[in-house]
């Protein structure tokens, strides 16, 4: 069955609309521009050309001291690099702006409710459509993954806000947002809270790609490695770099929006409103690097998460994604992240990640045999209980459907769990072997292992347009 991706006019119009937001972000440097490319052309070129930028001006100053034509001469290779430089710079913070508004406005809506839901979709669709090849993994890193724990962010913060555990000046400009239009570009908290985030999470990934950071990825065999285990040192030595690298890219990649306009009163308000965006965006990536209980959670905690449910790792396996609640904890316990903010991501996500596939046993009345299973996909948030998620039925007597109902699937009916495959361990291995033969109709090998699967990867089912609306109410 073709990928969505490989055929994308066949898909969604929502789903063009992400897939729009990916390429954004990253695409093979054959198939154009994108975010990743700009971000690399900044630390390849135009970081060289800022630091020349100083010495251009002083050998134009000290020109005057000699021939008009040789101050002409200095003052237009200054003036022509500073051109360019400013130019390359503007073009890349619109595109950047550009990006978290159309973020904003696929992820949010005009409810609690609806921007829950679109949430979920945005999470679901690239759990069900992002590539597991390992030499995908830049993609996945720059795109995919980014995307995913920008949303899973956005919401932690609305969690939190909801809870009045923020800074009050935050509190009362989420209090504001209430009635304005997302197509309004004058909601404050907007301007002032959520954009600012997105750019820190942008800065996040994008500081990776100093030319020294990446170096320690391709060490020894000058072969860029995405997958690469550092050492603890080089861990070290690549956040630095990373960390120095963001800030460089905060200041001189991106910078402040120019003012335009003559009164000397809106330009200083101007100016100050873009140096307090830019320094709280510097203090989330610095606070970011810090174990605690500070603003920095609003990237770190996602962050870690998107990094165990999203492919692009060794060792990454489907099968194992509800354990991502448990490796957090862990964290915890190594004082590795806060056991706060930890709590009340999993509070939103609950033990299944949005898009992942189950096997359970169906409702029957105490007369009927158990001796079969259906599908189902999570595809909710905010679960009533952390083990119980709230999912789309997807097949009915064993046959794949597109009208299937929603509903909250219990523990002792979710095949994940032992005690729900106790219960078909005495159905003869003829009828598992029958119904394995239904569902897989793919010959999905790597779940034919075994007879009871505990789950399954709907991918597949998920790339034919008629299954593509999970997120519709029934």
């Amino acid at each position: 069955m073709p990928s969505l991706a490989a055929n994308l006019p066949t898909a969604s119009v929502y789903l063009r609309q992400l897939k729009q937001l990916l390429n954004t972000l990253y695409q093979p440097a054959q198939a154009g521009d994108s975010l990743y490319q700009s971000m690399q052309h900044f630390f390849k070129k135009e970081h060289a050309q800022w630091q020349k930028l100083p010495e251009l001006e002083r050998s134009w100053q000290q020109a005057r001291q000699q021939k008009p034509e040789q101050v002409q001469r200095e003052r237009q290779r200054y003036t022509q690099l500073s051109h360019q430089l400013e130019q390359q710079r503007l073009a890349r913070l619109e595109r950047c702006m550009h990006w978290c508004e159309q973020l904003l406005q696929l992820s949010e809506g005009t409810t609690i409710n609806e921007t829950l839901t679109r949430s979920a979709r945005i999470l679901g669709s690239l759990q069900l459509l992002v590539p597991e090849q390992p030499h995908r993994a830049i993609e996945v890193q720059f795109s995919y993954k980014l995307i995913y724990k920008a949303v899973l962010a956005l919401r932690l913060l609305d969690h939190r806000l909801k809870l009045q555990q923020m800074p009050e000046a935050w509190q009362q400009l989420w209090q504001k947002r209430s009635g304005v239009s997302e197509s309004n570009g004058d909601c404050p908290f907007r301007e002032q809270i959520q954009l600012p985030l997105l750019m820190a999470i942008l800065l996040q990934d994008f500081g990776q790609l100093h030319p020294d950071a990446q170096a320690l990825l391709t060490a020894p065999t000058d072969k860029l490695d995405p997958l690469k285990a550092l050492t603890p040192d080089e861990r070290v030595q690549f956040l630095a770099v990373s960390q120095q690298a963001c800030t460089d890219l905060l200041k001189q990649g991106l910078g402040f929006w120019p003012y335009q306009g003559n009164d000397k009163t809106e330009r200083n308000a101007h100016l100050h409103s873009q140096q307090q965006r830019q320094q709280w965006i510097q203090q989330l990536l610095e606070d970011s690097q810090q174990p605690g209980a500070g603003s920095g959670n609003l990237l770190k905690v996602p962050q870690v998460y998107a990094s165990i449910v999203m492919p692009g790792r060794r060792g990454f396996s489907y099968e194992v994604l509800p354990k991502a609640a448990l490796l957090l904890k862990e964290g915890v316990k190594r004082q590795l992240y806060s056991a706060e903010w930890v709590d009340q991501l999993l509070r939103i996500t609950g033990l299944f990640p949005q898009g992942y596939g189950l096997a359970f046993i169906p409702p029957r009345h105490a007369s009927q045999p158990k001796d079969k299973y259906e599908f189902a996909i999570v595809n909710a948030l905010y679960p009533e209980q952390p083990e119980e998620p709230h999912c789309r039925i997807v097949t009915r007597n064993l046959q794949y459907k597109n009208t299937g109902k929603d509903c909250i699937i219990a523990v002792q009916q979710n095949l994940y769990f032992r005690q729900a495959r106790k219960q078909l361990e005495i159905v003869p291995a003829e009828r598992l072997q029958h119904i394995l033969s239904k569902l897989f109709a793919d010959h999905e090998q790597r779940f034919l292992r075994q007879l009871l699967p505990r789950c399954w990867q709907p991918n597949d089912f998920f790339a034919q347009p008629a299954h593509q609306n999970l997120w519709n109410k029934r």
